[in-house]
């Protein structure tokens, strides 16, 4: 125990007046006569000695009242167990992504129980501090300093953000301040593994770090992993469907009913149930005749996460993939797989009648057995790649031993003979949904590598002899390069099943208008195909009475949009050029944030080991936090109990002299 006025503990000495008072007694004796003296000194024995035990408990009281009146003067505290809580600025993170609805122990939400948390730590500090408070939309104000009214006040306006912050975002936040001054640091946040959890270790000597997380009960929730279409391209009378892969973070979940909507018209439901920890895959056929941009949605209901329990997303119907093949054939089978197919608008052309313009707008080139390319053709096959476009290479069988293609040198060879071609890796995303398998009877079609390339390379189909028979270059656009042409001499692929899906495959990927079904609101930028945008005009986003005017930039025909992602919320944005309806967009939280495993306490202590002061604290609620607090940082003043001790011994005293 400690005092804050230790001088006035001299006034103990006048302890000694109430003895002296006691000690002596400076009254004189009055002689009384009385007749009958035996009676009288029988009473006065008694007397005296009640008397004297009277004088003794008032003398106790009195030195009592004295003793604890003294002591309040001197202001006597119980120090804290260390030196803290006594920055003049602090630096508050508080976490309020959605992971935080989750339900603690106290049956309230994390966000609450934190922001509760948060409340008290402004509280513990005296009122000249100055506060940084900092959330997930790192908002341009957390920059400031505020009194800590202003931050109680900020405090009551906090709500749910739909961005989550990485460990490396918020330590890197925290540490922008150029200043030297030690600071205290508070993070309180629930540590979540798939978000905050990104994050290094950081070497601190100055700064006192105060780490506080929640106490969730559990860590269960069900969410949308994975939606994609069965095909790709959604084309009208053709037949399709959505599949949706259903996750549960938890225990086993029956008969979970999964909805869906299109342009808020329920399509179809279903019932499932999902084992614990893993995910199951439902299908939903698309039915009926669809607009050209359809909002949909999945919706389930699932407690007490509820954030992610409706999916956005958009089905466009998809443009036709401009398809155009130079030949110098008069009969050429690529013609034969792209005519014919809703999906391709195919055009060919002689290499003495070639189009520009509608090469111009080609989404894929194919250069098919030219015995010459014109300056002028090479131009735009190089024009074509620069713009991140597709191209595919057939040579011609009598060609020159070497030559340049589109930059690379083309090298024959003179001792190709007929071989046949190995089964293709399925592995390869290229084959991604074309096959399911393929035995290893099946036979093959044959095929001469005639030529080769001194470029890097991924090949796609090889020969048995491990020869490149196609391959894809990546250049700023795909390059895609048979070694043969499609004759019998060379090879009869092109009479084989193999022929159709590979040169589809390509084609499909060959498309720029191919927009994705769902974006996340934490995306930095977005690619849509247009096809021009008039001067001083700019795209916009609008939804319900919001409009949103991103920085942007058109290059090659793609609008690229760098989004202001702590203004998106979840759901569908009308892009718009003017008064003019472009498309329609979708948001959904990051998948990221639906999966709450926390990182242990350890393995938060073990990353940040190299910050010197540290501590950790998961604190049952608000209230214990606070205590734990001030019992580690702050004095504990006794001053109030000895004023009322002294003041009982006061009264005490009065009552001896009163009634004994």
């Amino acid at each position: 125990m400690s005092f804050t006025y230790p001088i006035f503990l001299w006034g103990l000495s006048a302890l000694a007046i109430p003895i002296i008072v006691h000690l002596f007694n400076f009254r004189k004796a009055k002689r009384v006569s009385f007749s009958n003296v035996r009676f009288l000194e029988s009473i006065k024995k008694q007397s005296s000695s009640n008397l004297r035990l009277k004088h003794l408990l008032i003398l106790l009281c009195r030195l009592i009242f004295v003793f604890f009146l003294i002591l309040t003067f001197a202001q006597p505290f119980i120090p804290g167990e260390e030196e803290g809580l006594n920055s003049r600025s602090v630096m508050i993170y508080l976490d309020n992504s959605n992971s935080l609805s989750n339900v603690t122990e106290n049956d309230i939400t994390g966000f609450n129980e934190l922001l509760d948390v948060t409340q008290k730590v402004v509280g513990l500090y005296p009122q000249e501090t100055k506060f940084n408070l900092i959330t997930n939309d790192f908002l341009p104000g957390s920059s400031i300093s505020r009194s800590q009214t202003k931050t109680l006040e900020l405090l009551t306006e906090i709500e749910y953000s739909n961005l989550a912050r990485t460990g490396k975002e918020v330590f890197g936040k925290l540490l922008s301040d150029p200043s030297d001054d030690s600071k205290d640091i508070f993070l309180l946040t629930d540590f979540q593994q798939s978000t905050f959890g990104a994050f290094e270790s950081i070497a601190d000597s100055v700064n006192q770090y105060h780490l506080v997380t929640t106490n969730s009960s559990e860590h269960r929730n069900i969410s949308i992993d994975t939606l994609f279409l069965t095909n790709p391209f959604l084309v009208p009378d053709q037949k399709n469907s959505v599949q949706v892969r259903v996750r549960n973070q938890g225990g086993l979940v029956n008969d979970l009913q999964v909805k869906f909507f299109i342009n808020e018209r329920q399509s179809g439901t279903t019932s499932i149930d999902i084992e614990p920890n893993s995910s199951q895959t439902v299908t939903f056929e698309l039915t009926g005749s669809l607009q050209k941009t359809n909002k949909c949605m999945i919706s389930f209901e699932d407690f007490p996460i509820t954030f992610d329990n409706d999916y956005f997303f958009t089905l466009n119907q998809a443009s036709k993939i401009n398809i155009v093949e130079v030949t110098d054939l008069s009969n050429s089978p690529v013609s034969k797989v792209y005519q014919n197919n809703d999906l391709f608008s195919f055009t060919s052309f002689q290499s003495e009648n070639i189009s520009y313009p509608t090469l111009e707008k080609a989404d894929l080139i194919i250069i098919n057995a030219l015995r010459v390319m014109e300056n002028g053709l090479k131009a735009q096959v190089e024009k074509q790649l620069r713009e991140g476009k597709s191209v595919i290479f057939i040579p011609k069988g009598e060609e020159a031993s070497a030559y340049q293609f589109a930059g690379i040198l083309v090298k024959r060879d003179s001792s190709a003979i007929k071989t046949p071609m190995a089964i293709p890796d399925l592995k390869n995303p290229f084959f991604a949904n074309i096959f399911e398998s393929i035995s290893s009877d099946t036979q093959m079609p044959e095929v001469s590598a005639l030529y080769n390339w001194s470029s890097s390379e991924v090949p796609l189909l090889k020969t048995k002899t491990n020869q490149s028979y196609l391959s894809h270059l990546f250049q700023k656009g795909n390059l895609y390069m048979f070694s043969s042409p499609f004759a019998s001499a060379y090879t009869n692929l092109h009479h084989h099943a193999l022929f159709v899906p590979v040169m589809h495959r390509i084609a499909e990927l060959s498309s720029t208008n191919n927009q994705a079904l769902a974006f996340s609101v934490d995306h930095t930028n977005l690619t849509l195909a247009v096809d021009s945008v008039p001067n001083g005009q700019l795209y916009k986003l609008k939804r319900e009475g919001v409009e949103l005017i991103p920085s942007q930039r058109v290059s090659a025909n793609e609008l690229v949009l760098d989004m202001p992602k702590y203004l998106l919320t979840p759901g569908y944005y009308d892009v718009m050029l003017g008064e003019e309806l472009m498309t329609s967009i979708a948001f959904n939280h990051s998948k990221k944030e639906s999966n709450l495993t926390t990182l242990p306490i350890e393995e938060i202590q073990s990353r940040l080991s190299e910050i010197r002061h540290l501590n950790v604290y998961q604190p049952q609620d608000a209230t214990s936090f606070s205590e734990i607090m001030k019992e580690k940082y702050h004095q504990r003043d006794l001053w109030k109990y000895t004023l009322i001790l002294s003041l009982i011994f006061l009264f005490a005293e009065s009552v001896l002299l009163r009634f004994l």
